[in-house]
């Protein structure tokens, strides 16, 4: 599947939308990670009732969870990496995603060891149809000092 969501996102050009944290959904016991990120599920041009197929193996090849978008909502039992967008929140305007355990894993979260007093951020980038996921402040850019120094 990595390969498959890698090959049809070559196309795509992404940018940075937001940076939002963890929230927790359920019982204590039983809950989800869920993400809300309304900004950049629209900047991928989807809506309630729309679904993404998340990739958690293409953090190996790219450094980042790509997930594919889809109009059409799914059965989340049929499909374990794809989840359906939730329209929630006051009034109904935030748009939500929950995130599988194996996303959380493939950024480097331990979905055991989450502090939901100061749970992890993520940032989230986004194209046509196309959200790509990193763990925030994870960002790693190198640069070539001999080309910055003065002569």
């Amino acid at each position: 599947m990595s390969h498959d969501i890698a090959r049809m996102a070559e196309d795509v050009d992404i940018r940075q939308v937001e940076t939002a944290p963890l929230r927790r959904q359920g019982t204590e016991e039983h809950w989800s990670a869920i993400i809300s990120i309304t900004e950049s599920i629209r900047e991928a041009g989807l809506e309630d009732g729309g679904s993404f197929r998340f990739d958690p193996g293409a953090v190996d090849e790219l450094g980042m969870v790509l997930a594919m978008g889809s109009e059409e909502a799914v059965d989340g039992r049929s499909e374990a990496l794809t989840r359906n967008i939730k329209h929630e929140g006051a009034g109904g305007e935030t748009l939500r995603l929950v995130l599988p355990d194996a996303v959380l894993e493939a950024l480097d979260i331990d979905p055991d060891g989450i502090d939901w007093d100061d749970p992890p951020e993520v940032t989230v980038w986004a194209g046509d149809q196309l959200l790509a996921f990193e763990r925030a402040g994870e960002q790693t850019l190198s640069f070539d000092r001999e080309g910055l120094e003065e002569e």
